[in-house]
């Protein structure tokens, strides 16, 4: 099982825009030779080829596009918030830093963070993403004044308050192009032989999938990538590999047609969401104000 670093991500994207290993290693202040050896090592850990040259310089492959798509999505999200930024730092009175999990940032809080800032536009939100260990070292060092995302990020934290918002059951998705897809009900023998994209260990996530693939009886050598969270929808459109997510992931994503879920004969493991942050003097004012706002908004997603 293999990890990508989302930097080499970026670096990927900006190879492709530039058409030029050359380019790309001056825009990103590297050498071109770590260029070369990050994009090596990002190929063999997904396992095929990302990029060739052509006349019109490097190119994607095939499968290297579907890549691009989300190295494209880290590219405006860096930028987004880089506008976001300057937008606010002339007339905000308050500044709420917010630490969320990128599955959560991907697929549920785009909205109610919105509708947030529409309502508050005197609250300066900084919004940071990391996985479970990253988010509570974050809030154990008031980096971040509150984070979303399991309620473990909790444990060890003094005085932390956790506010439940929302559970949503874990789901094996497939392509529904997968040989996998369409049948009433898979058995344990093919998740042991299939192909999967899991999630980066230590996340919640992830620990919730081994927690269903354990339910299950499925083998822990399985043949798997590891991967950033949004990398996994685009390998599983690809046809050839299954994936544990929060059930609620591929209906915000608007995949129901792309992806089905796979019957199981067992009962469903959970994962839970929370808001958390410490109750002490200094807590932001808006904390509550944005507590409030995403459990009114993300209690729809429980079930899902």
């Amino acid at each position: 099982m293999h990890s990508v670093d989302p930097r080499h991500l970026l670096q990927f994207h900006e190879i492709i825009r530039t058409g030029s290993f050359t380019r790309a290693a001056s825009a990103l202040g590297l050498t071109q030779p770590a260029l070369t050896r990050n994009m090596k090592l990002m190929e063999s850990r997904l396992g095929f080829q990302l990029m060739v040259r052509s006349r019109q310089g490097i190119v994607t492959t095939p499968l290297g596009l579907r890549i691009l798509e989300e190295a494209n999505a880290i590219v405006l999200a860096e930028r987004r918030i880089h506008a976001l930024r300057d937008n606010l730092r002339r007339g905000y009175q308050a500044e709420l830093a917010v630490g969320c999990t990128p599955t959560m940032c991907l697929h549920a809080l785009a909205q109610p963070v919105a509708e947030f800032a529409r309502d508050n536009p005197a609250v300066r939100l900084d919004m940071r993403q990391g996985h479970t260990g990253i988010l509570r070292q974050m809030l154990s060092d008031q980096k971040v004044d509150v984070v979303l995302g399991p309620p473990e990020i909790a444990d060890g934290i003094a005085d932390a308050v956790i506010q439940p918002l929302f559970e949503s059951p874990m789901v094996i998705l497939a392509s529904r192009h997968h040989p996998l897809a369409n049948r009433p009900v898979v058995a344990v023998d093919d998740l042991n032989t299939a192909r999967w994209a899991f999630h980066q260990p230590g996340t919640g996530i992830r620990q919730a999938s081994d927690r269903l693939l354990s339910k299950i009886g499925v083998s822990d050598s399985l043949q798997a990538n590891e991967l950033p969270s949004n990398m996994i929808l685009s390998l599983l459109r690809m046809g050839d590999h299954l994936a544990i997510v929060p059930k609620y992931v591929m209906q915000s994503a608007g995949l129901t047609g792309e992806l089905v879920q796979l019957v199981l004969d067992t009962p469903p493991v959970h994962l839970a969401h929370a808001a958390i942050w410490q109750d002490h003097a200094n807590a932001a004012p808006a904390v509550n104000r944005f507590v409030t706002k995403m459990k009114e908004s993300l209690a729809a997603l429980s079930g899902h």
